[in-house]
């Protein structure tokens, strides 16, 4: 089973992000927290534990830990453009919480 479904617009977007930031990832898939509601999952440049789980998919490589892989299942990652920005969009197959599916993010570097 893939732990990792990217979107062909995704993919784009995080290579590109990744040339701005002169970095080639791996490329994390981890719980955020923003201070009110419930967690919600965030992209954020970062190198491989010891533990994690390892999965390419597009030439890309994403980690995630164990805990976190367990909690959410299946995540698939989108891309969302509005007038402003465009911005990461974080499903799981388990939902994490309330807003699980409308909460976006951005790759951090």
């Amino acid at each position: 089973m893939s732990l990792v479904k990217l979107s062909a617009e995704a993919s784009e977007a995080i290579r590109s992000e990744l040339a701005k930031a002169a970095s080639s990832g791996p490329i994390r898939i981890e719980l955020q927290f923003t201070g009110c509601c419930d967690p919600s999952l965030g992209l954020l440049v970062d190198n491989a534990g010891e533990s994690d789980i390892v999965e390419e998919v597009d030439g890309l490589t994403f980690v995630i830990d164990p805990q976190t892989s367990d909690l959410a299942g299946e995540i698939s990652i989108d891309l969302k453009r509005d007038e402003v920005r465009d911005v990461f969009l974080l499903t799981s197959a388990n939902p994490i919480g309330e807003w699980d599916g409308f909460v976006t993010c951005n790759l951090r570097t």
